[in-house]
């Protein structure tokens, strides 16, 4: 019988897990998707997240990533619950 792995080839062709990401994983926009929706610069978001005004997730690189539902919400004017 034949193994399947749980490992697929990055970019890089470094071996990257597949099993943390799931096929409902939630949408992340980069600092510059961010600030053109608010229509102000790509820092401002970075100050934004260090003042804990919008949740970032760093990637493996150290870039950060916004949820696209918290920015919408956001946007909207809609209060956030902090889930961490």
């Amino acid at each position: 019988m034949e193994q399947t792995q749980d490992r697929s080839t990055g970019p890089g062709g470094e071996a990257v897990h597949m099993s943390a990401r799931t096929p409902e994983a939630e949408p992340l926009l980069t600092p510059a998707e961010v600030a053109t929706m608010f229509r102000v610069d790509p820092k401002t978001v970075t100050r934004w997240a260090k003042a804990g005004k919008l949740t970032s997730i760093r990637t493996l690189g150290g870039h950060r990533r916004y949820r696209e539902t918290e920015v919408r919400a956001l946007l909207a004017g809609i209060p956030q619950q902090r889930s961490e």
